[in-house]
């Protein structure tokens, strides 16, 4: 518990024993950071559960860590499965030496390891699966290929200098040499195709997509050699690579070429390395900044845009210069390590100092840092988004510290500490921190806001801070922004429901805003919104009425009364408000509520606001609401033009619906029509007997409306002068032609003719229409022999191709005329020969057999029989004053047949025309009577 507490306050001072000048630095390195008022990033703890028992009997040595579970291994050969409280899940003893590193597939079922006892050890985490490979040479580094479980890859390295990839073939693993000859291999780290490895050189990229080497990153020069401090690798992405070597960091960025560059960054950021491919769409890399430190770095990790970083600074005094760089001695007590985030500026955003177990006695190969992977983001300030967590893993050989974000409750104390509310009510709102803080920073926030006359501020803020709270909503707030006159800035955020106040408290607010015109507006959207239920209507309807007589009627005010109205029922209020508005609405509630009476007086604004539905309207309620009203209406409209426009579509509909309703107006429709619409106007001189002929004929005639002109002279009589008028301004032989016909008058064929004798076009015209109408030799006889009629031999052709045609057409009908009467002739020939067997045939109208009565019987050549006293009472058969046995007897006809023959006569008659030279023939078959004694 001791350590636990010395880590959570590892910034306040420092527990060297043997160099008091140190730990002096190191507090004055904190009292700095504290002066600048920098929230401290992370807290520690001490990872508990298993591990503090297994480290008590063995040391770590490295430590990864997956998705769901932590490998830890150690000097003594074993791997420790744990879970993220530190709790053992599973042991493997795996190796007989120091395991040196190790490492998870991308799904976390796969972990592998290595030794200085030569092997690589690959373990299932859900099975009893093990695969030991056997190298002869110390292995220091090992990477599975992220997926392990479908390719069996990995990738590993030692003191033999081999950089390996073993995968499997047809007859078992394979190694395959992906480079060798330039020292040992120190580290090895696989992402997606690419594995980066380091050896006494420097850091190699190689892409086992194309099987290409893409990149060389040389060592930084005066590095302690890797048996004293192991260069350490880091993907933080797909495209960067975090290098840590020394006290040196690279940040290199791949990239393809012709690529965008991703990240935002730019051409301009400068590289080291040699490219081996310069064709576009090629993999290369560029190194993206370079960090130099005044530490060794034991361990590298991402932080958002930053990174972590496990630092361990060197005594003054302590290093010696090697062939190769420098290594530090062996004497002394080593500092406490630090736990540095910087920025890719190399911008220094907060260091803490940890007091791990025996760091008196560790080197900087001693030291390991581990990150859980997340895929959260970060935001400025280091603040990561909600539900992801960052975690970091500091290992020593006898501790295994955990790092994380400071909690909520933390984050939210320092805030209110410095002042900064607003960012302590968001940190509360987040997540994590105790709802008790939600009060007491809101509070003191909403406080602070008013104090400072934010009132819209504050105002937004009171349904997230207020919450369920009457007596808050009420006593403390509402009343409060009243007495500051600001409850037109709170009335939108007043809730209405869970909690729901007194009514006294909306209407307040509501009559507050209905003394200001200049918050109608606000009062309108409030009457949209609040339930009507939770403040009395009666009371608000008064009070806005009072505002309406006094002068401070608005149009927002107008709408919010007629919402009102509507709730109590008062229609015709609303009606009238709506009106006044012009609000479409108004023809709705006319529709829902049959407010057709209503109407009287206001068609002028009904007018207004939509004259194509209010003409519909007030046609349909012709009924209710009389022609002589609308029209009344509408003349008194102050602009002519839009007045007549009106009446013409007002009386046009009404025609179209009921020609009669509007005939008192039919003279001024003439006009109308004659100006809106003149090609309505002939339609309407022929549907309607409403108007004077002569006051249209003068309308026609002051428009120039030549065709209304020849229909009224027609209509008045005056054919020939109509007959002129078609031939001297329509100039229209077919017009001309139709109108004579029409008329049947031969005295127009002549006028028609001796008018068209001075003009060859129309003797032309008028020929090409005499077929049918008149006899051509009348056109043709009357012709002047010295007047050049144009296409005069076509014509003829024409017209005698046409006569020819006329007499055949004619011919062929007789011919068929007289076939289809010689043909029946046969018919009932044929059948008044057949005999006629009465035997016991019922009487047709009495339904007895013939023989029933002693009377005599009449049959019919079609079947029917009757007694002849059923037949001459009969009233169908039968006329008054008529006696058996007279001539007229044999002159009968069967009763059935006559009645079907005169029903299918009168049928063919309504259905067919006559036949060109006569009445239609109709032949029945029914035969005369017989008369059997």
């Amino acid at each position: 518990m001791e350590d636990e507490e010395e880590l959570e306050r590892a910034d306040a001072d420092d527990e060297c024993d043997d160099d008091d000048d140190a730990a002096d630095d190191s507090s004055s390195a904190q009292e700095a950071i504290d002066d600048e008022d920098e929230e401290p990033r992370l807290k520690y703890k001490r990872l508990g559960g298993s591990v503090p028992s297994l480290l008590s009997s063995d040391t770590a040595s490295c430590i990864s860590v997956a998705e769901r579970m932590i490998a830890l291994g150690t000097h003594g050969g074993r791997v420790h499965l744990l879970d993220y409280q530190g709790n053992q899940v599973k042991e493997f003893a795996a190796h007989t030496a120091t395991v040196n590193e190790l490492s998870f597939d991308s799904a976390g079922e796969f972990v592998g390891s290595c030794s200085d006892d030569g092997s690589v050890v690959v373990s299932s985490l859900y099975t009893d699966s093990h695969e030991k490979f056997h190298y002869h040479r110390p292995m220091k580094a090992v990477a599975l290929d992220p997926d392990y479980c479908k390719t069996n890859r990995f990738a590993g390295g030692g003191l033999a200098g081999h950089l390996i990839l073993n995968s499997k073939g047809w007859f078992g693993p394979k190694d395959q040499v992906l480079h060798s000859g330039e020292g040992p291999i120190h580290a090895v780290k696989w992402r997606t195709s690419l594995i980066a490895w380091a050896n006494d050189e420097g850091v190699k990229l190689f892409d086992t997509a194309s099987q290409q080497r893409l990149t060389f990153i040389e060592k930084p020069k005066n590095s302690p050699d890797a048996e004293y401090l192991r260069p350490h690798l880091v993907w933080q992405d797909d495209v960067h690579l975090l290098v840590g070597w020394g006290n040196c960091i690279k940040i290199a960025a791949l990239r393809v070429r012709g690529a965008d560059l991703p990240g935002g960054l730019n051409s301009e950021t400068f590289s080291f390395g040699k490219r081996f491919n310069l064709l576009p769409g090629t993999k290369y890399v560029e190194i993206v900044s370079v960090l130099q430190t005044e530490y060794f770095i034991c361990g590298l990790a991402p932080y958002g845009g930053a990174l972590v970083v496990l630092a361990y600074i060197e005594r003054e005094g302590s290093k010696t210069e090697s062939a190769t760089g420098y290594s530090p001695k062996q004497t002394g007590h080593a500092q406490r390590p630090e736990v540095c985030i910087l920025n890719w500026k190399n911008e220094e955003l907060a260091t803490d100092a940890l007091s791990m177990h025996g760091y008196e006695h560790y080197k900087a190969k001693d030291y390991e840092l581990a990150h859980a992977p997340f895929s959260g983001s970060s935001t400025a300030g280091g603040q990561w988004a909600a539900g992801y967590e960052p975690l970091y893993y500091i290992v020593s050989p006898k501790d295994v510290v955990v790092a994380r974000q400071r909690d909520a409750d933390d984050h939210v104390q320092w805030l209110l500490k410095h002042g900064w509310h607003e960012k302590a009510l968001e940190a509360v709102e987040a997540g994590n921190a105790r709802v008790e803080l939600l009060d007491e920073v809101g509070a003191q926030y909403l406080d602070h806001l008013i104090l400072g006359r934010e009132y819209a501020l504050a105002a937004s803020l009171c349904p997230k801070i207020l919450r369920g709270s009457v007596e808050a909503w009420e006593s403390r707030r509402v009343f409060h922004f009243g007495q500051l006159r600001q409850l037109h800035v709170l009335a939108p955020y007043i809730p209405v429901v869970n909690p729901q106040l007194r009514d006294t408290v909306y209407e307040v607010v509501l009559d507050r805003l209905l003394v200001n015109p200049a918050h109608h507006e606000q009062f309108l959207e409030l009457v949209r919104s609040w339930p009507q239920h939770i403040y009395s209507v009666p009371t608000i309807i008064s009070a806005a009425e009072i505002q309406c007589s006094t002068g401070g009627k608005t149009p927002f005010l107008l709408e919010a009364l007629a919402i009102l109205y509507l709730s109590q029922r008062q229609l015709e209020n609303v009606l009238n408000l709506y009106l006044e508005l012009q609000k479409p609405a108004a023809f709705d509630i006319i529709e829902e509520h049959h407010l057709y009476d209503a109407l009287h007086g206001n068609i002028a604004l009904l007018m207004k606001l939509d004259s194509k539905r209010a003409i519909d309207l007030l046609v349909q309620q012709r009924d209710r609401i009389s022609a002589s009203e609308v029209v009344s209406s509408l003349e008194n409209l102050p602009q002519e033009q839009s007045r007549r426009r009106l009446l013409h579509d007002y009386l046009h509909t009404l025609f179209e619906r009921d020609t009669n309703a509007g005939r008192k107006y039919h003279d001024l429709q003439v006009e109308l029509y004659a100006e809106f619409e003149p090609r309505l106007l002939l339609p309407f001189l022929r549907s309607s007997q409403y108007y004077s002929l002569n006051k249209a004929y003068d309308v026609c005639t002051r428009l120039n409306l030549a065709r209304e002109k020849v229909y009224l002279l027609g209509q008045m009589g005056n054919a020939k002068e109509a007959l002129a008028l078609i031939i001297n301004e329509l100039k229209s032989m077919q017009a001309a032609v139709e109108f004579v016909t029409s008329r049947n008058d031969d005295d127009l064929w002549n006028e028609l003719i001796n008018q068209s004798l001075h003009n060859p076009d129309m003797i032309g015209a008028l020929l090409d229409h005499t077929v049918g109408n008149i006899d051509p030799m009348q056109v043709i006889n009357r012709i002047p022999k010295d007047m050049p009629v144009p296409r005069l031999r076509d014509r003829l052709v024409k017209v005698i191709t046409d006569y020819k045609t006329e007499t055949s057409l004619r011919g062929g009908c007789n011919n068929i005329l007289k076939a289809d009467r010689r043909d029946l002739q046969l018919k009932r020939y044929s059948s008044s020969r057949t005999a006629v067997v009465a035997g016991k045939s019922p009487c047709c109208i009495c339904s007895d057999l013939l023989a029933s009565q002693r009377v005599a019987v009449v049959t019919f050549f079609c079947g029917h029989f009757y007694h002849v006293t059923c037949l001459q009472d009969s009233s169908v058969a039968t006329s008054p004053g008529r006696s058996p046995g007279s001539d007229e007897e044999q002159s009968e006809r069967c009763i059935l047949c006559t009645e079907g023959s005169h029903k299918k006569q009168q049928q063919q008659q309504s259905n067919k025309p006559q036949a060109a030279n006569g009445s239609a023939t109709s032949i029945t078959s029914t035969p005369n009577a017989n008369f059997l004694g």
